[in-house]
């Protein structure tokens, strides 16, 4: 698997990185950000993927 990594400096909140390595099981603040953004779009592709199925009758879309 090829990754397109880019070296960027952001402000985060501590208490949320330490909250998220720790909740993940990340062994750095790198690897808990990356698997945190992986669960993002994997959290869109099911809502997406939901969506399109409500409209066929196999799920009530109740939000």
């Amino acid at each position: 698997m090829r990754t397109n990594l880019k070296r960027k400096n952001y402000y985060l909140d501590e208490r949320k990185i330490r909250r998220a390595k720790a909740i993940l099981g990340a062994k750095t603040e790198t690897e808990a950000i990356d698997t945190a953004l992986d669960l993002v779009v994997f959290r869109k592709e099911i809502l997406t993927s939901l969506e399109k199925v409500a409209g066929k009758g196999g799920v009530e879309k109740v939000i």
